[in-house]
């Protein structure tokens, strides 16, 4: 009964991540009325999902506390593992299967407009929002470890390209996403605390930002 309890509750946040960015402007909208609008509702609901988990969430914070240098270091090598890996199957995408990628990033769009909204969006409500959906939502529902990394990965992907996938070329890049997806699920399943993706994700997010500005 508690597995199931998880699971309805999980699926109920999963659709309402889904649904609800489809009733709202694009997150990468010139209207800045319309940026506002998008990030408001979104941060109100990664408020919702917090709510729901938060006895969950109070837990891990408090044990990722308890042993925060080595907690921080083992997210930092997640990270690296994550950066230098993106790099490399990039590069295999670029130039083996000469794959194209869209250079205007969410980061990019931002920065020019308001680093306000970059860093509340970027850094508050995308990274949290996503470790609790395709990281918790998915842990919770899926009880295979193995099942668990590849399913959320592969979801996780689909979600970043918005579902849209018409050539050879949008299916190629689903793998760096994943691959991410796949780092993040190991390191939440490594540790059972949903604060270390979290971390991990921070100093990747970082990262990009520092090679954007």
């Amino acid at each position: 009964m508690k597995n199931l309890n998880k699971s309805i509750k999980g699926i109920g946040v999963f659709l309402l991540y889904i649904l609800v960015p489809m009733l709202l402007p694009s997150i990468t909208s010139s209207n800045t009325k319309d940026l506002y609008i998008n990030i408001g509702i979104m941060f109100l609901l990664l408020l919702l999902f917090i709510f729901v988990y938060k006895e969950d969430i109070i837990k891990d914070i408090k044990a990722f506390n308890a042993r925060f240098f080595k907690n921080i270091c083992k997210s930092l090598a997640y990270s690296a593992i994550l950066i230098v890996g993106l790099l490399i199957v990039s590069i295999i995408l670029v130039e083996v299967f000469h794959v194209t990628y869209n250079n205007s990033s969410l980061i990019d769009s931002l920065l020019h407009k308001n680093i306000f909204l970059l860093i509340i969006y970027v850094f508050i409500i995308s990274l949290f929002t996503e470790q609790i959906v395709f990281r918790k939502v998915f842990k919770d529902i899926l009880q295979n470890k193995y099942f668990f990394i590849i399913f959320s990965s592969l979801v996780y992907a689909f979600c970043q390209i918005g579902y849209n996938i018409s050539s050879t070329n949008d299916l190629f890049t689903l793998i760096p996403f994943a691959f991410a997806g796949i780092i993040l699920s190991v390191s939440y399943e490594k540790s059972n605390n949903l604060i270390t993706p979290c971390v991990v994700y921070l100093f990747y997010d970082l990262f990009i930002l520092l090679n954007s500005i």
